[in-house]
């Protein structure tokens, strides 16, 4: 018979099962997730358009009104986390759902075009913050095991909303009109309140006050460091994490995963930006941020450089297969990421839209512009989703509405800026001269994630 002073075996130290992934809230964050981003492209395709036919307003005011939205979100992700701390996540996204809707249905009332951009600005603001919300909810639902995988599922609604929402608006609009495109909108994005009535967020993701949120804090760092030195032996692994938990305070943000992390969080965490900024987040958001500035460059001039070069015809299709190869891609590059950590992975991405700018460039015919779209969708997919994973993969619960705020912010920026800064350069060099330099802009976003992440400490 065994003492029973006898230590414990193998097997019954082994790490406890891993929580399951496709869990019923799961899946209705990530179709709530579709929702309203589907409602967002659907409406960001034909705004243009819609200011220049029905109002008749001038280029420049028509196209505001379609990057108003943009200008609306980027502002949300400084109140996202604020607002999450002090009401909660639920209450926040329930609101931001409503609120879509109400704006939605706004545009059929054909009011002026001031009031029209208002309504796109606070339209913005309420899907930066209804994304950010349940971006947040879907992290911490996560297993930290598989967060790659996870988060790349998850972002597949935004894939699948980037390809129907544009087709829809375009196809609707060409055949039925303006009105048929907002009802339809509106209609998609209501399906949001029953899907966020399925959610059953986590008892830690409903904490309000700085309180419980240092509580959650604490017990989070705890379980993060346990976790990241999980192959060490069980005693050291408790008597770290114990170390980390009682050196924890409410001001702690994250775990820093790299040295560089740790350098910046220093310079920030004390400071008033860390109420907005998770400071760790910082580097590899710049880096991703970087790639989609180089990404706004689809988005603003692609039309028009197919028209020029003779290929409006694979330009039609672009962004489906575009949309495609992500979805292809994005299950594989998450259980990669969980496994081998991020260099294996993130790396061919960013070689991979630098690849597909340079072919996008010299695109002679339909194939060579589709094979760009299927090389620029696996790196654009990719680093989106694990770049995601990085940032909160080891942040506290707590302090996950901030990571996520500060990941999404700098992708906002990038795409907000391209277009203003790119539209002056491109008359000057021409579309094709533009798409190389997008290559060299997304071989200096490699560089940076190199610098970013040389010193990942593995914490997987």
């Amino acid at each position: 018979m065994a003492s029973p002073n006898a230590a414990p075996t193998a097997s019954s130290c082994a790490k406890p099962a891993s929580r399951p992934l496709w869990t019923r809230s799961f899946v209705a964050g990530t179709l709530l997730n579709f929702f309203i981003a589907g409602n967002y492209f659907m409406l960001m395709v034909v705004m243009t358009a819609y200011a220049l036919t029905v109002y008749q307003a001038p280029a420049a005011v028509a196209a505001f009104c379609a990057s108003a939205f943009i200008v609306g979100t980027l502002f949300s992700r400084f109140a996202a986390a604020p607002l999450m701390e002090r009401f909660g996540r639920m209450v926040v996204l329930v609101a931001g759902c409503i609120a879509e809707i109400a704006l939605t249905v706004l545009y059929l009332l054909n009011e002026p075009v001031g009031a029209l951009i208002g309504v796109r600005l606070a339209h913005g603001f309420a899907y930066g913050i209804s994304s950010t919300a349940i971006a947040t909810i879907i992290t911490s639902l996560v297993p930290a095991d598989r967060k790659g995988e996870g988060i790349g599922y998850f972002m597949l609604s935004i894939t699948l909303g980037s390809a129907i929402g544009p087709f829809a608006g375009i196809f609707l609009s060409n055949n039925f009109g303006y009105p048929v495109v907002f009802v339809v909108a509106s209609v998609l994005v209501a399906l949001s309140i029953p899907a966020a009535l399925l959610l059953r967020a986590p008892a830690a993701t409903r904490v309000k006050g700085k309180a419980a949120a240092a509580d959650a804090e604490v017990r989070a760092a705890s379980d993060a460091v346990a976790g990241a030195v999980a192959e060490a032996p069980a005693e050291e692994a408790r008597e770290e994490a114990e170390a980390i938990a009682e050196a924890d305070d409410a001001d702690c943000c994250r775990i820093p995963s790299t040295h560089l992390e740790e350098k910046i969080t220093e310079k920030v965490e004390h400071s008033p930006l860390a109420r907005f900024v998770e400071a760790g987040v910082l580097p590899i958001a710049l880096a991703c941020g970087l790639l989609f500035f180089g990404y706004s460059s689809l988005l603003t001039f692609l039309t028009p450089y197919a028209a020029e070069v003779g290929l409006s015809r694979a330009a039609s299709v672009f962004f489906v297969v575009y949309a495609l190869a992500m979805f292809a891609t994005r299950p594989f590059t998450g259980r990669a990421f969980d496994r081998v950590g991020p260099h294996p992975v993130m790396v061919p991405a960013f070689v991979s839209f630098a690849a597909g700018m340079v072919v996008l460039a010299l695109a002679a015919n339909d194939w060579m512009m589709l094979g760009a779209a299927a090389l620029l969708g696996f790196g654009v997919g990719t680093v989106q989703s694990c770049g995601l994973a990085m940032a909160v993969r080891v942040t506290s619960d707590a302090r996950l509405s901030v990571a996520n705020a500060t990941f999404y912010m700098l992708l906002d920026v990038g795409v907000g800026i391209g277009p203003i800064l790119l539209g002056v350069v491109a008359p000057l060099i021409g579309y094709s001269a533009l798409y190389l330099c997008m290559a060299a802009v997304g071989l200096l976003a490699l560089a940076l994630f190199f610098i970013v992440a040389k010193t990942e400490k593995g914490a997987r």
